[in-house]
């Protein structure tokens, strides 16, 4: 039991009280006047002082009341500071206990808020770091398709470039093979027809004697070149 908070509290109320406590101490307004009349008459202004004033023990059972019916002021005091004992222990322990409950309980509820608000803020942080980081993806992402959709582009234009030369040449050289054929087959048909009409014309001026001296002639050339051998 914490007594100095108790006597702390008690100090001060006497000090407030303290007219009212003094109030009690002191005899009733009638009664004063009536022992105020007997002390005159009986001992003059000297004990009427001395019962006029603040009265610390009364002339009953330890302190208590006596038969002028005026409490001692130190027992007034006395109660009183047990009646502040006695509410300690029935009222104001279990006001600081509910206080100091509702004191943790706000303390856990602040410590709980300030360790969500800290995991929130951080939160937050993790999930700005994740879009910044996000960001620098799609930006990347979009700059290596953009270079990728660049080079594919450049290499289907230079396969098509490719494919078009290739067919230019194998179409030219398939006109200069159907050309060189068209000119063998006209130059053989030229040819033919050359020696058709030749022949025709031979045969047609050529009469036995042109014929024999032809053949004479061949007969004298055969046999000088045989001649020509054996030496």
């Amino acid at each position: 039991m914490r007594i100095r908070p108790v006597i702390t509290v008690a100090a001060f109320l006497t000090v407030w009280l303290g007219p009212a406590l003094s109030a009690l101490a002191s005899p009733p307004h009638g009664e004063a006047e009536a022992g105020h009349g007997a002390a005159e008459a009986a001992h003059g202004g000297a004990e009427h002082a001395a019962s006029g004033g603040i009265k610390w023990l009364g002339d009953g059972f330890l302190g208590g009341p006596g038969e002028d019916g005026r409490t001692g002021f130190l027992i007034i005091l006395i109660n009183f500071v047990a009646l502040m004992l006695v509410l300690n222990k029935l009222l104001f322990r279990h006001l600081r206990r509910s206080n100091a409950e509702a004191s943790d309980a706000i303390r856990l509820e602040l410590e709980r808020a300030t360790k969500a608000r800290s995991e929130a803020e951080a939160l937050v942080k993790e999930y700005e770091a994740k879009l910044v980081a996000l960001e620098s993806e799609v930006v990347e992402i979009r700059e290596n398709a953009r270079t990728t959709a660049e080079a594919e582009h450049a290499q289907i234009l230079a396969d098509a470039h490719a494919q078009a030369e290739k067919i230019k040449s194998a179409a030219a050289r398939a006109a200069e093979r159907e050309a060189a054929r068209y000119r063998t087959e006209l130059e053989n048909e030229i040819v033919d027809e050359a020696l058709a009409r030749a022949e025709l014309a031979i045969r047609t001026s050529f009469g036995g004697a042109d014929q024999r001296r032809l053949v004479d002639a061949w007969v004298d050339e055969v046999s000088a070149s045989e001649i020509g051998r054996a030496n």
